[in-house]
């Protein structure tokens, strides 16, 4: 009887272990959370906007490099290549583990050009999850959404935060959004 259940303890913690090294992604629920509630607070003050009116993101964050592209790879047929996040359908946000790290960085206090650009990555992705399709407008949209964070913050350096932040590859549009 000690012998089984030796053999089961065993057995039952590779399969445990196995299992977990099996999972690609974890689901970041404060990742999701914050980028729900920066799209609302986002919004002017004109137009307010309840958190009910903002579908909930889910934000997987891949264990590694590997894994985020063969999953992306599979998915479209192509390589991931420079893709650092995507949008799928459904409720899912895909990032990378870096683009992860450097979001929950941003949150920490630390705002760099990286840091920012992971920001509003997560808030691009989050925006086609609320419905809009326009590539242009949703980086234009989530990089105006880290700008307002960023500035709301008070540091020192928000000048020169704002100025690298806006000549970013990341950064879809200068100036006012027109909607004319």
């Amino acid at each position: 009887m000690k012998r089984f259940l030796a053999l089961t303890a065993i057995v039952g913690g590779v399969l445990t272990g196995t299992a977990d090294a099996a999972v690609p992604f974890v689901y970041d629920r404060e990742l999701g959370d914050v980028a729900r509630a920066s799209l609302v607070h986002a919004v002017s003050d004109e137009r307010a906007m309840s958190r009910a009116d903002v579908k909930r993101v889910y934000v997987r964050c891949y264990r590694d490099k590997t894994t985020f592209e063969r999953v992306f790879e599979q998915r479209y047929g192509v390589p991931a290549g420079r893709v650092v996040a995507y949008y799928a359908g459904g409720p899912d946000l895909h990032l990378r583990s870096g683009t992860c790290d450097n979001v929950r960085t941003f949150l920490g206090g630390r705002h760099t050009v990286y840091t920012a650009g992971a920001y509003a990555i997560l808030l691009h992705e989050a925006l086609h999850r609320q419905g809009v399709g326009i590539e242009r407008l949703t980086a234009c949209l989530a990089n105006e959404a880290a700008r307002w964070v960023r500035n709301a913050s008070g540091s020192t350096r928000r000048k020169r935060f704002a100025r690298a932040i806006s000549r970013s590859p990341l950064h879809g549009c200068s100036g006012r959004l027109s909607t004319a």
